[in-house]
């Protein structure tokens, strides 16, 4: 090979290699560069108040254009296991779960989808002008804690959630589709640390009123039950009592209508109406769903009209 055609190959490969440090560069990356806790505060059988927190999203591009992200996270529940709904454990005094849920809106109207459902994310878009360099995103994160749940009083967390961030970037001011986001296997990943304080306290949820319908006679006894629906924490002792409503003659119950006219009433605690509720007295209870029975004996109407009473109920534990 001659010297000439030596000098051709050398100067060919320095143009090559000259050309390819002339390209305009630029890369992008993102990351969830923390962790984050997401304390639901104290919660009872009615849940918890819904509270947020910021995971955020690292992102570093270096580009002469503008730049626009799509960002789609997701979260794995490994311990305690699930996705809908999701739980905090505790182990003592005995093994319980507390469930909640995460969302990506204050509405509640999308949850934190996991990795099986990732499809199901409710995915950010982002712009950024050219050469901004490292910028860090906020994703808003809500949770709460469900209402009705009788767990024990405790403190609950969770002991592993694992977040995942998908990423796509596109320059100029196109936007990335959430497809493309979903699609990146090069995720951004960090951990989530859910908590709640079940608290020892307990409450009346709802009472059903007691209705004996309509009649034009009281030749016979009437008969009718409602109910009182409590939520107190696991293993908590629990009484309830009653008091004799607000028209009662002595310890007799009474409804009473417009005219000033009385109808006599009884409240037992079994169907068969051999134990009766005796006005302001503490009956222990063992169940949260308690039935009232109540009959009304044969007895003369004075005038017609609608009758009633109202009766306290009250709580202790």
């Amino acid at each position: 090979m001659s010297d000439s055609t030596k000098y051709f190959i050398y100067a060919s490969l320095f143009f090559l290699v000259s050309s390819l440090f002339c390209l305009p560069a630029y890369a992008s990356s993102c990351w969830l560069g923390q962790s984050a806790t997401l304390s639901l505060g104290t919660s009872n059988a009615q849940g918890s108040a819904l509270v947020s927190t910021d995971v955020i999203a690292d992102c570093y591009f270096n580009s002469n254009q503008p730049v626009t992200y799509k960002l789609c996270l997701v979260a794995d529940s490994f311990d305690p296991v699930g996705s809908t709904p999701r739980s905090m454990i505790i182990y003592n005094p005995v093994r319980a779960l507390l469930n909640y849920e995460l969302y990506s809106d204050a509405a509640r109207t999308f949850k934190i989808p996991d990795s099986e459902r990732k499809n199901q994310a409710q995915c950010q878009t982002f712009q950024f002008e050219a050469g901004t360099g490292n910028v860090s995103n906020r994703l808003k994160l809500y949770g709460q804690v469900l209402p009705g749940q009788n767990v024990p009083a405790a403190y609950y967390q969770t002991n592993s959630i694992g977040l995942k961030l998908y990423s796509a970037y596109k320059v100029g001011s196109e936007v990335p589709t959430d497809t493309e986001a979903l699609a990146n296997s090069n995720t951004g990943n960090n951990n989530l640390i859910v908590n709640s304080y079940y608290e020892n306290s307990c409450l009346i949820q709802s009472t059903t009123d007691i209705n004996f319908g309509a009649v034009d006679q009281l030749k016979i006894p009437l008969i009718s039950s409602g109910n009182i629906q409590l939520a107190c924490p696991v293993g908590t002792i629990m009484q309830v009592s009653l008091n004799n409503g607000i028209n009662a003659q002595g310890t007799q119950r009474r409804m009473r209508n417009a005219l000033g006219n009385y109808i006599r009433y009884n409240l037992f605690r079994n169907a068969h109406d051999d134990q009766p509720w005796q006005g302001n007295t503490f009956y222990s209870v063992d169940n949260h769903n308690i039935p009232i029975y109540a009959t009304v004996p044969a007895q003369p109407i004075s005038s017609t009209g609608q009758y009633s009473d109202t009766i306290t109920v009250t709580l202790t534990y």
